[in-house]
């Protein structure tokens, strides 16, 4: 009990720690603030919560109109722990099917304070730890195999705990009720745990409810960081508003110049176009027709070969473009969208279809079905004023007219239900974003060069070898698209390489026409038409510009709104620094107090020193020695010592912890070391549950010491596995103490009375816990009646003292051996001698038996009192 400087002081390091964390989420900004008093609140951060918080964001961003907002009030206290239960004990574990190989029908109850299972290798200990480690905190949960031995009728994974709080009981089923709070107030500790403590860099998982907010904080913004980031990426296009503009000008320069630091005013430059610049192109038109006509052949040729650069110019562009939908970029975003279609499909099929499943129709939750429940939803919204009214009592079918039966209205009503679901939505949303993926790709024309083109007859004439490329190359390109188009219809992301078709050639052709424009080229009119043309040019440009400007202004404001969302400030490493700031004055040095106190009491003093790290709101932990990772320096049985330290300092520091479960804690530490973890777990025993599975008859026998002179109230149950095949069998209670219980037939006697009142079908295995006991009963003979106690099975200390009394006659040796033997027949889970072959039980035989039993024990006795 802590006395009450303590509990004052516990109360005032919350109440700093609560009042530091109401400072840091006071002074966030308004949507961040929402945020953290959701969080503090005790509301679950959903959809919703994120939808308000980024709602008030993009206000903070200036990207929306601010709301008459609320005034946020921090309102926290220390953590909710009213689903977790201070006098929680687990009870009893039991119903276990499907775990490995284990026996079914098997009970493991627990004491209250320490509870010992002892079961040697292959008894299927190791079965019940993997359940318990899926069930309870554990750092190295397991993958539970179901039986190997067998090639079908596996079950499910089951198990049943019954836990008491309040003198009441609280049976849970797993996998059931996974996710119930009492499952997480037990933690387990074995071998595989070892690494986990000493190798890994650890996160804090029971820690002051008031550090937890930064974890829960920071997954919040995670969730708003990304759903801005989905939209800042829908809402960057890429500008090809140039293609619109044949030729060149200042306003085609100025378009694809657009960007977020365009200005308004700039914008309004070239509007509008007025009937003075319609009657302007007119003249420059007229003009511009007039000297070209007076141009002799060599114009014509000049004219011709600046046609066919345009053309080159155009096709270039357009292979560009192309080029563009086919880079390792668009590849790994189509095969993204295809995984995504795909994983939402699946989604909405484990979530609904199977629940349609029949062998009385083929293809549920194909499209063609999901097209008729559609079309019938539709069509019954029309049978009524109320559209949700079907099906109703006294509906009939839309089919058969039939009346529908209540199945029939529940089958309708689900699958109504199913086609509007929010996985079957998103399913449907992300299949639709696909196909216009594919309608994209299917518009893609890569005929660029058809025969009759001007641009494919100059090319065939001038430069044959260069047109064929060209084509081929275009030719590979259609096949890969098609190749793409493909996989999307089939849902089918693979790993296509990038193709390009290059426009090297374009250049070098560009070039030499260039050239040959230069060599034609003499006199003036040239330098005038050339003048006209641009003037023309940037009057068609100017009468584009104003037929598209709300689209180009538009785009304006969409760059403009990505540039102001990329200033979000989401201050994640400000989250850390604070939770590391606090962690370290409120929880930090106490955990580090706490392992050191373990560490002496396990006299595991090796210099252990420990590293405390933040990352994304959270805490961890790294135990170092001289900088190296313990394993690397310690032997296995320190590791072991130092690891069981730190699960120890841990669950001490947890607030919700009320018991602890260890698997084999003592593997290849020596009798002494063994001794003193077993007078830790009987200590920890008195103020927490404790169960403890171990294969060390040694460790078992310190346990019991160790309980037995601390007054530590605590049971001992075995596990065995009785023929080699069915691990798992629980015999509950089987100490020195219970031992005892059978230094006479009396246990046998109980089952014999049962049975003689018990149905036949009870009966048979009543016979077989009778002959159970009764074998006991010999090997309590054997121990403390002609052995006198010299050796017990869970004791370290021989009892030298009495074996001058050991002396009895090879008669009543022979008698025990056989009459142990005669017990054994009737019990199924051994296996027998030719001499002592398996008996069906009956209650003759076990009345014969227990006689044999009473007159074997009473010529023991004479014969002591005769030695004696």
């Amino acid at each position: 009990m802590r006395n009450n400087y303590e509990k004052s002081k516990i109360q005032e390091t919350v109440e700093n720690l609560e009042s530091e964390v109401k400072r840091f989420a006071d002074a966030l900004p308004y949507w961040a603030k929402y945020l953290g008093a959701q969080i503090l609140d005790g509301h679950e951060v959903n959809d919703d919560v994120i939808e308000t918080a980024y709602k008030f964001l993009l206000e903070e961003l200036d990207l929306i109109n601010k709301s008459t907002r609320t005034l946020i009030e921090i309102n926290y206290t220390a953590g909710d722990l009213s689903d977790y239960k201070t006098d929680l004990i687990l009870k009893e574990l039991k119903k276990v099917e499907g775990v490995n190989a284990l026996i079914e029908g098997q009970v493991i109850e627990f004491s209250k304070f320490l509870t010992i299972i002892y079961g040697a290798n292959g008894s299927g200990k190791s079965g019940y730890i993997r359940l318990l480690k899926r069930i309870f905190y554990s750092k190295s949960p397991e993958e539970i195999l179901s039986n190997v031995h067998i090639d079908h009728g596996h079950k499910d994974i089951k198990a049943e705990l019954t836990f008491s709080s309040a003198s009441t009981d609280i049976p849970l089923e797993y996998p059931a009720n996974q996710e119930a709070p009492e499952f997480a107030q037990f933690a387990v500790f074995d071998g595989k745990s070892v690494v986990k403590h000493l190798e890994n860099k650890n996160e804090f998982e029971f820690r002051p409810a008031g550090l937890s907010f930064f974890a829960d904080y920071t997954d919040a913004i995670i969730q708003l960081e990304q759903r801005l980031a989905a939209d800042v990426a829908s809402k960057s296009p890429l500008n090809q508003y140039g293609l619109w503009f044949e030729g060149d000008s200042e306003i085609k320069t100025f378009v694809e110049g657009l960007s977020a630091n365009t200005k308004t005013d700039d914008l309004k430059k070239y509007v509008p176009y007025s009937e003075e610049d319609t009657v302007q192109k007119a003249a420059l038109q007229k003009s511009y027709d007039e000297l070209l006509l007076a141009s002799t052949g060599k114009d014509k040729e000049i004219t011709n070969l600046q046609t066919i650069k345009r053309l080159l110019g155009e096709n270039k562009q357009a292979i560009d473009l192309l080029n563009a939908y086919f880079t390792p970029e668009s590849l790994k975003a189509i095969n993204d969208k295809i995984a995504d279609v795909v994983a939402k499909e699946a989604t909405a099929k484990a979530e609904g279809i199977e629940n349609f499943k029949t062998d009385k129709i083929e293809g549920i939750g194909t499209v063609e079905w999901k097209g008729l429940i559609v079309a019938a939803d539709a069509f019954a919204k029309k049978q009524k004023e109320d559209p949700n009214a079907y099906p109703e009592d006294d509906d009939n079918c839309l089919l058969c007219h039939q009346p529908l039966s209540d199945d029939a209205q529940d089958l309708i009503a689900n699958c109504f239900q199913f086609i509007k679901s929010v996985a079957e939505q998103e399913a449907a949303t992300a299949a639709t974003d696909l196909g216009k993926l594919k309608e994209k790709y299917e518009k893609f024309s890569f005929d660029l060069l058809p025969d009759d083109n001007v641009l494919s007859t100059w090319l065939l004439s001038n430069h044959p070898a260069e047109l064929d490329t060209l084509k081929k190359a275009l030719g590979e390109h259609k096949k890969f698209s098609e190749q793409i188009i493909t996989n999307i219809i089939s849902k089918k992301a693979s790993d296509l390489s990038s193709v390009q078709t290059s426009v090297v050639v374009h250049g070098i052709l560009t070039d030499k026409i260039d050239k040959g424009i230069k060599t034609l080229e003499d006199g003036t009119e040239k330098t005038e038409l050339a003048k006209l043309f641009a003037a023309k040019t940037l009057l068609e440009h100017k009468e584009k510009f104003n037929a598209h400007f709300e689209t180009l202004e538009n785009f304006v404001k969409t760059l403009v709104w990505v540039k102001k969302a990329r200033k979000a400030d989401f201050a994640k490493r400000k989250i850390t620094e604070t939770e590391k700031t606090l962690s370290n004055k409120y929880f930090n040095q106490k955990y580090v107090d706490t392992f050191n106190s373990e560490c002496q009491k396990l006299n595991g003093n090796f210099g252990i020193e420990i590293s405390h790290t933040g990352q994304a709101g959270k805490s961890y932990r790294q135990l170092r020695l001289k900088g190296r990772n313990p394993n690397a320096v310690l032997s296995e049985g320190e590791q072991k010592v130092i690891a069981i330290a730190d699960f120890l300092a841990e669950m001490q520091m947890s607030e919700i912890n009320r018991g602890l479960v260890f698997d084999d804690p003592v593997t290849s530490l020596d009798d002494y070391r063994k001794s003193e973890i077993a007078f830790r777990v009987t200590e920890i025993a008195q103020g927490k549950q404790v169960a403890v599975f171990t294969h060390d008859l040694a460790f078992v026998a310190a346990l019991i010491s160790h309980a037995n002179e601390q007054s530590v109230e605590h049971d001992c149950h075995w596990i065995e596995n009785e023929d080699g095949k069915t691990p798992g069998k629980i015999w509950l209670k089987n100490t020195p103490s219970y031992e005892k219980e059978y230094k006479t037939s009396g246990k046998a006697q109980a089952q014999l009375i049962v049975a003689k009142a018990a149905q036949p079908a009870d009966r048979e295995q009543n016979l077989k816990n009778g002959f159970a006991a009764l074998r006991t009963s010999y090997e309590a003979m054997v121990v403390f009646n002609l052995f006198n106690g010299v050796v017990q099975r869970f004791e370290e200390r021989v009892s030298v003292d009495s074996l001058a009394r050991i002396k009895f006659d090879d008669t009543i040796r022979e008698e025990v051996v056989d009459s142990f033997y005669q017990c054994c027949r009737y019990m199924e889970g051994h296996s027998h001698s030719d001499k002592y072959q398996f008996i069906k039980p009956t209650i003759e035989g076990l009345q014969e038996e227990i006689q044999r039993f009473d007159a074997i024990n009473a010529k023991v006795k004479k014969l002591r009192v005769q030695l004696n």
